[in-house]
């Protein structure tokens, strides 16, 4: 064999992500004191020790976990109100950013990206609102890098709109040195078991208002009151006590988990400087090691790249494409270049708790050869 040549991965393809799944011994002791107590779910112990400590490492009050961080969104839409009005967001996220809005009998309407930070374009949303009436501006803090929070905050008051923040991949980021939380009147999060912090399936919501808390509470507990009547309609949208424990488990592990994805980071970033381009900001911000997003030249060296990944054993993944709004609903019409040039030349690269330094390496390398 070439010794400069890159050797072709013999055993299955290596993911663009993984689960981290922690010591099994360590989830039954979890899960035998939810046995034990005989109490699964609606607001067990293991859901209130969670939620305290995840409120202590935000360093933040109102927190409540939720069964994902869809219904989080259908939530957070129901509890301003929404049906039948019109709420602003983001061509690149996630379907569910704008699905959950549907379901919710609420008109999507959309604003462009900014081609540095990949996210919401201030500028741009503001434009929009003063053309037209929205009821609300639902930004996505992409890739866990954070918007321009405290611009979304402005236009927020003056405006007069909620600032809905689907921050379903930001559950660590921040912006100006504090929790990405501090800013906007709802967070919406995902603890899926691809991110870096799972519970398998869950998710959770932050609020400004301890009154929004305490709405939200009733609404994700099919609407009942303290009472037991119901006055509104609600959901079903509790976390359980055995997914509590997962999130128990993952959360001791978080900063080693951290260390490790972060060095993988710093690691593709040395090798690609020259080769790709990177999500960035021009204020100060932390983005979690959640994924590793790269931005090729033309869609054509991305697909080069890609087929290469592939053929070598290393999948990759073209994430929010198409744009959101080409597949979800018919009668958007807005115009999103940046949108549609981010979109069509994005590439998620393997990042997970165990993958080598090595593999990193042989990665860069079939990338660089196809740009």
């Amino acid at each position: 064999m070439n010794k400069a040549s890159t050797p072709k991965r013999k055993a299955n393809k290596l993911p663009v992500t993984q689960p981290y799944v922690p010591d099994i011994s360590k989830y039954i002791k979890y899960v035998e004191q939810a046995f034990n107590r005989k109490w699964l779910t609606n607001g067990g112990p293991l859901v209130e020790e969670l939620t305290v400590r995840l409120k202590e490492l935000l360093q933040i009050e109102n927190l409540l976990l939720v069964n994902n961080g869809t219904t989080a969104l259908q939530v957070a839409y129901q509890l301003k109100n929404l049906s039948g009005k019109t709420a602003l967001t983001t061509p690149f996220t996630f379907p569910a950013t704008s699905t959950a809005m549907r379901w919710q009998n609420t008109k999507v309407k959309l604003a462009d990206i900014d081609r540095q930070h990949w996210n919401l374009c201030p500028i741009s949303v503001r434009k929009s609102l003063i053309k037209s009436k929205v009821q609300a501006v639902v930004p996505v803090n992409i890739f866990g890098t954070p918007c321009d929070m405290e611009a979304f905050d402005e236009i927020g008051k003056e405006f007069e709109v909620p600032i809905i923040y689907d921050s379903a991949q930001a559950l660590l980021s921040q912006y100006k040195g504090k929790s990405i939380f501090n800013y906007g009147d709802i967070h919406c999060v995902s603890f899926h078991a691809t991110k870096l912090f799972h519970t398998v399936e869950g998710g959770a919501m932050t609020f400004k208002s301890k009154q929004d808390l305490e709405s939200a509470s009733k609404l994700i507990n099919f609407g009942i009151e303290h009472n037991g009547e119901v006055h509104t309609p609600g959901i079903n949208a509790k976390m359980s006590e055995l997914h509590a424990a997962m999130g128990l488990c993952v959360l001791d592990e978080l900063p080693n988990l951290i260390e490790q994805r972060e060095q993988l980071v710093d690691h593709y970033k040395k090798e690609l400087q020259q080769a790709v381009e990177f999500q960035s900001t021009l204020y100060d911000s932390y983005t979690p090691p959640m994924y590793m997003a790269v931005k090729f030249t033309s869609e054509q060296k991305l697909s080069n790249a890609n087929h290469a990944l592939n053929q070598q054993g290393y999948q990759a993944r073209r994430y929010f494409y198409p744009n959101n709004h080409k597949y979800i609903q018919n009668d958007i019409n807005e115009i999103t270049p940046n949108a549609d040039n981010v979109a069509g030349n994005i590439l998620c690269l393997p990042l997970m708790h165990n993958l080598t330094n090595a593999d990193v390496t042989r990665i860069c390398n079939i990338v660089k050869k196809e740009v």
